[in-house]
């Protein structure tokens, strides 16, 4: 094999990275790139969450004890969920960086509008979020999401596939079953409960489920249901 120095690089959106010899490892420079990035919003992060909410997390040695990768499945509350795991696990984390897996259209619309200008995208880039397209079938949208786990990056999914303002836990999609039946790595289930108003801050609990591997053989919908069942068990008030 012929070796030699190659200074070359590749864009990825204003951010350049080294030009490697495959994907996996470029989702390796991104992975140190996003854990960076992650490991700093934490002292920002966590004062803002603190004066906002009451937050309470319920588990988090059912992360903290995990070796990665792993994926996380959780609800979807709002906009702002993905910077609350940064909350969650705490300043100095092995586990960063999450790379969450996100879409680029909204239902609200001043999050489309906030794409129109830059801003989604550039949050995107910075943090390391994997894009996904509504309709444009799984094995399409997961194949860069594999290649971010076999990478060694730890993925968030919101399995209900929007923000779901509503009490309860939404309808799942497949995606997550078909990730973790590709990959083999355990799933995290993670709830989280708006509660009630008190004085100038609203209560967020955060309860975080056991990682578990998916029984080999079984049907997409049949762990899509029982994912779905351990996050509303976890919303409803287990394991707290």
């Amino acid at each position: 094999m012929h070796l030699h120095n190659d200074t070359s690089q590749v864009a990825v959106g204003s951010i350049r990275f080294p030009d490697v010899s495959n994907a996996v490892n470029m989702e390796k420079w991104i992975n140190r790139f996003a854990g960076a990035m992650q490991f700093l919003t934490w002292f920002v992060l966590y004062p803002l969450f603190n004066v906002v909410f009451s937050l309470k997390v319920y588990g988090r040695d059912n992360i903290n004890r995990l070796d990665g990768p792993f994926i996380i499945i959780s609800n979807h509350i709002s906009f702002y969920d993905s910077f609350l795991f940064r909350v969650i696990l705490g300043p100095f984390t092995r586990h960063l960086p999450l790379r969450f897996v996100g879409v680029r259209n909204f239902e609200w619309p001043v999050l489309n509008m906030l794409r129109a200008v830059g801003i989604i995208d550039l949050i995107y880039r910075l943090f390391g979020v994997i894009v996904v397209v509504p309709g444009r079938g799984l094995a399409s949208n997961l194949s860069r999401v594999i290649e971010v786990i076999h990478a060694g990056g730890n993925v968030v999914i919101y399995p209900e596939g929007r923000i779901n303002q509503s009490h309860g836990v939404g309808q799942f999609k497949k995606g997550a079953a078909a990730l973790a039946t590709q990959t083999g790595v355990p799933v995290i289930p993670i709830a989280f409960r708006l509660g009630r108003r008190k004085f100038l801050r609203r209560e967020l609990t955060v309860v975080i489920g056991v990682g578990e591997h998916v029984v080999a053989g079984t049907s997409f919908e049949e762990i899509t249901a029982t994912l779905h069942s351990k996050v509303e068990e976890l919303y409803n008030g287990g394991d707290m």
